[in-house]
């Protein structure tokens, strides 16, 4: 007889025929207990309450048995015990008069639950051997049978005899095949559930993964517009967690257009439907969202809800603005280079030409004053050229050691000369060290500071104090930058005007400006002189507060600043603080 292969399957049933078994013999003692004062039993109990004792002890046996973990030789030993626990209260209610002989048909149904179908069937047979024997030894007058119900008075023949035998081995015959093959199909009914369920749990893990996995954010609604789930990249791209977002409106946790009166009952919103805009994120970050909203259907096409899936598109902008500087560098290449030809060597010879009239000629005051506004105005239309050239069309990269440090000391000296620097202004340096060297091309890094110096005084129309700070930084992180290289973190800020928010993202575009004689070239340059040295421009601004640029230029190969200190000077027009 072989079991069932499923060892865990097989210690559960094993377990509950042990359950039964107790719950059988206990039934017999109780009947014993409520009927035994009602009814004359025609002989003693005694054997029988021998037999149930002794399946007691069997079942303190098996469950001191079931531990070894041998299960296989356990369901032998409680199939085969049964089979002679069955015979003997069989044997002590009566023999072939006893009315308790349908007991072998549960021990072959419990045969068929932990054997295979020849296990079954050997069962069978076995319980038709131990009843036939009873009877035979009974007919023959071998044995004589303890009845404990009334004793019929008429012997029985042979033919009832075999009657009685072929009787109960056809039953029992007949409950091991129907039983058998019952639980036969059970099985096979379980292992497609248990393979229906495997496959079911991966495809549900599979879509699961999916789900949390895929770049897109999704959110999912009830009818009500309730947020019943989202994914991991919903949770970047909002800044919002699941835990805190189940159960609310999602209309207020992505305020997009339209999505609100999809879940009034008076609109018609016709879905799918596609919408882009900016979007606040939980940090105050303004972000680009491209969101598509689809409708959620259950059984028979009833809708459940929508779906929203959105993607950030602020990268992808960010690259579309960089594509667009790009082109507008070409123009600006093209049209400098032309203007350089086409305007410059003009330009030079009328100012030639009216220096030397301004002074070979003896002029009255108003017309010197004419001639002097037309020198400027030459001058000034020659700096923007110049401002062209620059941007457009940069001078080779030369690399050298720079003393940073000194370089902006000696450009704040020249910027108080300049005719955006007044008595009011006043310039503070703060340094890290006295000296800070730097592997980088000194005449684009003069243009760097002179550049923000200059916009920053020029914010400050009434005057005030100009900060640059400059330290040794180990790396720097910023939007969609980061680096671990060792470098100087330079910063410039002023207390004038600010920058209003939406032109926050503009001020690197070549030709943005606001100011009136303003070109808008010297923060683009500024922005190109930082990218050709791998470093990084951070802005941040309020309006009636002032403007703060922060500039991340790596070391390159500086090698070690030097030892020897140099002192710093200052301009009595304004005054430099160092640490």
């Amino acid at each position: 007889m072989k079991p069932i292969e499923n060892n865990q399957e097989l210690r559960s049933r094993l377990k509950t025929l042990m359950a039964l078994r107790v719950a059988l013999l206990t039934g017999f003692v109780a009947l014993l207990l409520v009927f035994g004062s009602r009814l004359k039993f025609s002989d003693s109990v005694v054997p029988l309450t021998t037999v149930i004792c002794a399946g007691y002890a069997l079942c303190i046996l098996y469950a001191l048995f079931f531990k070894t973990r041998k299960l296989s030789l356990l369901a032998h030993l409680q199939i085969t015990g049964d089979l002679f626990l069955v015979s003997g209260i069989i044997y002590t209610t009566g023999g072939s008069q006893s009315p308790v002989s349908f007991l072998f048909l549960f021990v072959i149904v419990a045969a068929s639950s932990v054997f295979t179908r020849a296990g079954c069937y050997l069962t069978a047979a076995g319980a038709s051997i131990l009843y036939g024997s009873l009877i035979d030894l009974e007919f023959y007058e071998f044995i004589q049978p303890n009845y404990l119900f009334h004793k019929s008075e008429s012997l029985i023949s042979g033919g009832y005899a075999f009657y009685l035998i072929f009787l109960n081995l056809g039953s029992y015959y007949a409950v091991a095949y129907l039983s058998s093959l019952l639980n036969h199909r059970l099985s096979a009914v379980k292992e497609e559930l248990d393979v229906a369920s495997k496959n079911l749990l991966e495809l549900q893990a599979f879509h699961a993964n999916v789900v949390q996995d895929m770049g897109s954010g999704l959110i999912t609604t009830d009818a009500l517009g309730h947020i019943t789930s989202m994914n991991r990249s919903a949770e970047e791209i909002t800044g919002h967690i699941l835990a805190e977002s189940l159960g609310q409106p999602c209309a207020v946790l992505l305020p997009v257009a339209g999505l609100k009166k999809i879940f009034h009952p008076g609109e018609d919103v016709v879905l799918p439907f596609q919408t882009e805009g900016e979007y606040e994120r939980k940090d105050g970050k303004i972000i680009s969202l491209r969101m598509k909203v689809s409708r959620f259907s259950g059984p028979k096409d009833q809708s459940k809800g929508v779906i929203c899936v959105f993607e950030d598109l602020t990268e992808y902008h960010e690259l579309q603005d960089k594509i667009s500087q790009a082109e507008k560098l070409a123009a600006v290449g093209r049209i400098s280079a032309g203007l350089a030809h086409e305007i410059r060597n003009p330009l030079a010879s009328v100012s030639g030409s009216i220096q030397m009239l301004s002074k070979g000629l003896d002029l009255e005051n108003n017309h010197r004053k004419l001639m002097e506004i037309v020198m400027k105005e030459t001058d000034r239309l020659n700096a923007i050229l110049t401002d062209f050239l620059n941007y457009s069309q940069p001078r080779k990269h030369r690399k050298t050691l720079v003393d940073l440090t000194q370089l902006i000391q000696d450009v704040n000296m020249l910027i108080k000369n300049n005719e955006s620097f007044s008595a009011t202004h006043i310039i503070e340096f703060h340094s890290d060290a006295d000296h800070l060297v730097i592997n980088a091309d000194e005449e684009e890094l003069k243009q760097l500071v002179w550049n923000l110096c200059i916009n920053g005084l020029q914010s400050m129309d009434t005057g005030g104090v100009l900060n640059i700070g400059l330290k040794k930084v180990s790396g720097f992180s910023a939007v969609n930058f980061h680096s671990d290289k060792r470098g100087y973190l330079l910063t410039i800020e002023d207390k004038g005007c600010g920058i209003p928010q939406d032109q926050l993202k503009k001020i690197f575009d070549p030709f943005n400006t606001t100011k009136e004689n303003g070109v808008g070239l010297g923060l683009a340059t500024v922005y190109r002189i930082v990218q050709q040295n791998d470093g990084a421009i951070e802005v941040t601004s309020k309006e009636e507060q002032g403007t703060k640029f922060s500039v991340y230029l790596p070391r390159g190969a500086a090698g070690n600043e030097p030892s020897q200190p140099q002192p710093l000077t200052a301009h009595p027009k304004g005054k430099l603080v160092t640490p």
